[in-house]
């Protein structure tokens, strides 16, 4: 039997919606397809810590209506935790749209849902029909204005359908006001946005707004000069502005205040330690909390918790709700999705795991993050990965976070779909090695400079070479990766002794001793090449 035959699904065919990463434009664009909001909404897992967030957050706003006043949320994970993922999700669930093609709601795609959750939803979608509707507004900042309040200003301007530019915002209101903005954007079609945000010199704008309205200027040239007078480029958007326009546009087309959700994605990057830009966070939260009666709900995410860092400190009276998502809640929708096994798979994995148990409990000896007793209960889960070296991972990936080269690899899904992949043609009993994982990012790290050109450049010349020179390779990947997590080598244990090494680079559990007794010579002739040296019994 091969790996990929104890899966449900094989990881070659098995595909990860956004090659899982959740990238947060809420309303998606127009014309945009919904396939993957659907396929996203189908595998979110809601019966762990993202099923008791999204509980948390929905419980918490219905407590704040009342009161006229609302917590904001903060979501904290690394990178590739779920993070926005969640948050995404809130949004497609916060409005739950019919989608046009089929006729489904997002909340009947949630594969098996909690009571209390679909409970929630219902309350939210009652409530949302006495108000004024319901409406959601998610982005990420960065990618627009560097200040916090324009950033998130445009994020809720998108949401309705106006432009991201202040100014340009503003004609729009003057333009529904004027009773014409839909048909003025009717006219001019997908040049609408740049048209307006061009008002002044724009002639096709021009003519547009005077064929729907003759009566606002005699002419097109003095149109012109209405508009360059009336909106003159505006002085610096304060807090009570971004509170006014935020108001203004959610009342567009609407009677009433509609239940809304913003959703500002990677927020701690987006501060860079700034004390600024924190303030202004700041202020923007209480100011969202205090303005709309308890109607509107911000939701930030970072990187971490805002008690971690004395920056974020200053935000904790502001966020109230706060969810922090780990290992093992990315671990529970790993099990479930791409690593779910087939009963007969799980039967097969487990008999096998049962006859390797000798060569699995010896591995990283002496360390924190060796074979456990408890790692039983999720071997078969894990499989064809090995918690020890899982938890190995981990600690890399967390090193490459904090050194800010993890950005593609974003998600550990996407890792243990690709590493399943890796050994799915593989007899059953072949586990992935530690080094894949040096494959996925060292292109980034060498671009920002943590990995050498020399390493690197050796690294690639001897996995083109012969079996013992691959193995060599292999070897290099490993010291490299080990390196990046030695500062903390007195907590998880892990150095790279002659013992360790070989302990990550068994594929094949049945044969652990071939490597063991290969790992020395490859290591005597990396030594002879001035590619690695020993070091207190270390490489």
């Amino acid at each position: 039997m091969l790996n990929r035959d104890t899966f449900q699904k094989d990881p070659a065919d098995y595909r990860i919606p956004n090659d899982g990463v959740a990238k947060i434009m809420f309303p998606p664009a127009p014309g945009s397809t919904t396939q993957t909001l659907k396929a996203e909404l189908g595998t979110f897992i809601t019966d762990g810590e993202f099923g008791r967030g999204l509980l948390k957050i929905l419980e918490s706003f219905r407590g704040g209506l009342p009161q006229g006043k609302q917590k904001a949320v903060w979501i904290s994970g690394f990178y590739g935790s779920g993070k926005s993922h969640l948050a995404k999700m809130l949004c497609g669930l916060w409005t739950d749209r019919i989608f046009d093609d089929d006729g489904s709601r997002p909340s009947g795609l949630l594969p098996e849902p909690s009571t209390e959750l679909i409970g929630e939803l219902r309350a939210l979608q009652s409530a949302g029909a006495r108000a004024g509707g319901l409406h959601a507004a998610g982005g990420t900042l960065g990618g627009g204005s560097d200040d916090p309040k324009l950033a998130t200003l445009g994020i809720v301007l998108q949401s309705v359908g106006l432009p991201l530019d202040y100014r340009a915002a503003r004609v729009a209101f003057w333009l529904a006001d004027e009773g014409i903005l839909d048909a003025v954007r009717a006219r001019l079609g997908n040049a609408f946005e740049s048209a307006i945000r061009n008002f002044v010199l724009s002639t096709a704008f021009r003519e547009a707004v005077m064929a729907e309205k003759p009566s606002l200027a005699a002419n097109a040239r003095d149109l012109s000069d209405r508009l360059k007078a009336d909106f003159p480029q505006p002085p610096e958007l304060t807090v009570a502005d971004l509170s006014s326009t935020v108001r203004r546009a959610l009342l567009l087309n609407r009677k009433e205040l509609p239940l809304t959700v913003v959703v500002l994605d990677e927020v701690q990057q987006f501060l860079k330690n700034d004390p600024g830009r924190a303030l202004d966070v700041q202020n923007i939260a209480e100011r969202l909390a205090d303005d709309f009666d308890g109607r509107l709900l911000l939701v930030c995410t970072g990187q971490q918790a805002l008690n971690e860092l004395d920056n974020l400190q200053k935000l904790l009276g502001r966020f109230q709700v706060r969810i922090s998502l780990g290992e093992a809640d990315m671990d529970a929708v790993i099990r479930k999705t791409v690593l779910r096994k087939s009963s007969a798979g799980s039967a097969k994995v487990q008999t096998m795991l049962d006859d390797r148990a000798g060569e699995i409990s010896r591995h990283l000896r002496g360390t924190h993050v060796a074979h456990r007793a408890e790692d039983g209960a999720d071997a078969v889960l894990d499989w064809p990965l090995l918690p020890s070296r899982r938890r190995v991972w981990e600690r890399v990936l967390r090193a490459l976070d904090k050194s800010g080269m993890a950005g593609a690899l974003r998600t550990q899904m996407a890792v243990a779909l690709e590493s399943a992949r890796l050994v799915g043609d593989k007899p059953l009993g072949h586990a992935v090695p530690t080094d894949f994982l040096y494959t996925r990012f060292a292109d980034d790290a060498f671009a920002a400079g943590e990995l050498p050109e020399e390493t690197r450049s050796r690294i690639t010349k001897l996995r083109e070479g012969t079996p013992d020179e691959r193995l060599q390779a292999r070897i290099l990947m490993l010291v490299y990766m080990l390196g990046l997590i030695q500062g903390d080598a007195e907590f998880h244990g892990i150095r790279p002794t002659t013992e360790v090494l070989a302990d990550l680079l068994v594929e094949d559990l049945s044969a652990g001793g071939d490597v063991r007794a290969a790992v020395p010579k490859a290591l005597t002739a990396l030594e002879e090449a001035g590619a690695v040296m020993p070091l207190d019994g270390t490489w």
